[in-house]
């Protein structure tokens, strides 16, 4: 994984935890103005939001860790396209 392909997933995770946030917030106004089997509903979602959000909160790190691991070994391995053959030799 290069750093733009490392940086796309971060990227990604961020915006999935951007829109559980908003998501969330949203579920929780609207419990707030509603009542009775609305609210009920409203308030089984804002809690399911905040168990997704955990979740993404734990993706996130796993990703991070992820792309700390497979950005180190690449450039460990040297760039993935080139043979190793090519590696020693100059241009």
């Amino acid at each position: 994984m290069d750093a733009e392909a490392g940086s796309r997933a971060l990227s990604a995770a961020d915006d999935l935890a951007e829109l559980l946030r908003l998501a969330n917030s949203a579920a929780e106004r609207l419990s707030h103005e509603v009542y009775g089997p609305s609210f009920d509903h409203a308030e089984l979602i804002a809690h399911e939001l905040r168990r997704l959000r955990r979740s993404v909160d734990k993706l996130h790190a796993d990703v991070s860790a992820f792309v700390s691991r497979e950005e180190g070994a690449t450039v460990d391995r040297g760039h993935p396209l080139r043979r190793a053959s090519d590696r020693g030799a100059r241009a």
